[in-house]
């Protein structure tokens, strides 16, 4: 095994909540993406970071039932009024959202009639190019790796694509937004803490998520060009929420888009 990367996902001095949209959000000329309009390889985009995040415009944007009517949809995103986490997996939608009593609950595969995101980010991919990780990645290590394989396999790097991992993962940090960032605090909302799950032992998960260099304050945060969400089973519960960081272990499996 090789030497383990103590980089995460998030490498700025705060932890960026790619999804829950914390940390800075200045939107660049060369980021500006149409709502709902196609963005790159088979993805697009409803809302934007600083629009939702800091501009507070967390209107609905795309019902769940809508967004998985062309098959083989994958999407991260969080809820209207910033209320859970959005993933949708090969057509499965899974939301996420904190209970009362700060637990985490999770409804799918079927999406609800009255769940919209009011951030969406979605691709269809029907096919995927596959190749084993060997040794442990994370933070920028991961990002660089995904590039690679998918400029290897055809991929505009430069534009936003869907990835997903299989396998082992370590050190993984989850977080399910509800309605608070510790940055961009709405008083409103500031009592209202984000759901958070730390695993530091070996678990089997999925991640899904989009590889986007040039997308900053609109699917991204300074500091990163990957956001994605976790699928983990802890004590028999599936637990789905945002990464915040995570390591992946040899053996596991990276998959970007086949042309």
């Amino acid at each position: 095994m090789g030497k383990r990367s103590s980089i995460k996902l998030n490498v700025t001095a705060v932890i960026l909540f790619l999804l829950s949209g914390c940390g800075p959000t200045e939107l660049s000329s060369d980021s500006k993406l149409s709502v709902g309009k196609p963005t790159g390889l088979l993805v697009k985009q409803f809302g934007a970071m600083r629009e939702v995040m800091r501009e507070g415009e967390t209107e609905a944007r795309v019902r769940l039932v809508d967004a998985v009517d062309t098959p083989h949809t994958y999407a991260v995103g969080a809820l209207e009024g910033l209320t859970g986490e959005v993933t949708i997996v090969d057509g499965d939608v899974w939301v996420s959202r904190v209970a009362e009593d700060g637990e985490l609950q999770v409804t799918g595969p079927k999406p609800l009639a009255e769940d919209s995101a009011t951030l969406l980010t979605l691709g269809h991919v029907p096919h995927w190019h596959q190749t084993t990780i060997e040794r442990s990645v994370s933070g920028a290590e991961l990002e660089s790796l995904i590039e690679r394989f998918a400029n290897a396999k055809g991929v505009d790097t430069d534009k936003p694509f869907p990835f997903r991992i299989e396998g082992q993962l370590t050190d993984v940090e989850l977080h399910v937004i509800n309605g608070y960032c510790p940055i961009a605090t709405d008083p409103a909302t500031e009592n209202k803490k984000p759901w958070r799950q730390i695993n530091s032992e070996p678990v089997s998960a999925n991640v899904i998520g989009f590889y986007a260099p040039n997308a900053v304050a609109v699917m991204t945060h300074h500091g990163t060009s990957v956001h994605a969400h976790g699928i983990v089973t802890v004590d028999g519960r599936k637990l789905i929420g945002h990464v915040d960081s995570v390591t992946v272990e040899p053996g596991s499996t990276l998959f970007v888009p086949k042309l």
